[in-house]
């Protein structure tokens, strides 16, 4: 009788196994490819730029669109490779269409180093309904005279998550 009450659940068990992944798979399936982040998300260039002390904030030359149907948080990414002289650093903000420049997350983005190296931000901006142009903005933190260079980077903002 034990026996015959073991195979039963086993069975049991083996087939609410067999169910679950049948609809793991259908779900795979049928549900469509992951999303990427959409071309106008997205931009990378590799021009070479440099910014000194005194200009203050400078407009890197990447931009990208984000349309909401309603407001809500996104992930902006920014990378590029960086200099800077001794005792200065590089300062991030983003400015959303014609607005302030804002700070939400860290700004420092570069200290010196010997060489330069590939920095990366991420901060998490609100950005409300609508379509909007995001754009990083640069300066040097220092004495006058410090330079900065940034070269070869991407800019990308992520709305949806799904």
């Amino acid at each position: 009788m034990k026996l015959n009450s073991l195979k039963r659940r086993m069975t049991a068990v083996g087939l609410v196994a067999v169910s679950a992944l049948a609809g793991v798979g259908a779900t795979t399936a049928l549900s469509g490819p992951a999303k990427a982040i959409a071309s106008y998300e997205k931009h990378c260039a590799f021009d070479v730029a440099g910014n000194t002390a005194v200009n203050g904030w400078r407009p890197v030359n990447s931009v990208v669109r984000v349309t909401n149907n309603v407001g809500r948080y996104v992930v902006v990414n920014f990378n590029a490779d960086a200099g800077v002289d001794t005792l200065a650093e590089i300062r991030l903000g983003y400015r959303i269409d014609a607005g302030g420049i804002q700070t939400p997350g860290a700004q420092n983005f570069a200290n010196h180093t010997e060489y330069w190296q590939t920095r990366q931000s991420m901060v998490v901006m609100y950005v409300p309904a609508g379509t909007h142009y995001i754009r990083p903005y640069w300066r040097i933190s220092g004495a006058t005279g410090k330079n900065g260079v940034i070269a070869a980077r991407c800019l990308s903002a992520e709305a949806y998550t799904s």
